[in-house]
Formats: structure tokens, sequence, C-alpha cells
């Protein structure tokens, strides 16, 4: 059987990632949206305040606490929305650079 020709070496494979784990992600996201406004993080975050506010979950996580006091969702969910926050930060800083470049 003929297939089409793909290009597809070292492009991203999303089908690796589990959708479903990312749920406390988008939760806490939602969460956000109503206590501040959609995308509200992406005026600007102090990269040190992420990783404080990443790390007090982290901790209540080795604690053995699972939910978030003030917002009721899973600690882990905040990791990884303070994890994604980082992540946008540091490349628009790399992009930026490169911009000015």
């Amino acid at each position: 059987m003929n297939k089409a020709l793909r290009y597809n070496k070292n492009k991203l494979q999303w089908a690796l990632v589990d959708f479903d784990s990312l749920q406390p992600l988008v939760q806490v996201l939602e969460f956000g949206c109503q206590k501040y406004a959609k995308d509200n993080w992406k005026l600007g975050l102090d990269k040190t305040e992420i990783l404080e506010s990443l790390q007090r979950h982290l901790i209540e996580l080795f604690k053995g606490e699972q939910l978030d006091e003030e917002s009721k969702l899973k600690h882990i969910g905040h990791v990884m929305a303070n994890a994604m926050f980082y992540s946008y930060f540091q490349l628009k800083e790399e992009k930026d650079k490169v911009n000015e470049g």
C-alpha cells in the first residue's frame, strides 16, 4: 500500500502525552480565570515567585496533603501550572533574545 510522504523527523510527538493526566492543570487554570482573569498570568510573573509557589505546593504533597486549602484543587495541578508558567516565561525570554539579536 502506498503512503503519502511525511517529514516528521525531529518534530514533537504529542501522542506521547497523556492528556487525561493534565486535568488537574486545566482545573487550576480555570480557577485562575475565575479568581483573576483569563490569561492574567501571561501579563508577567516573577520567576522566583513562580518557583516559590511551585515549591510550596510540592512541600504539601511531601507532607501527604493532596488538596490546596484555598482552591480545593489538587496540589499537583498547582505544581503543573507553576511549571508551565515558568516554562512559558523562560521560552519567552529566549525568543526575545533571538529577536533582539
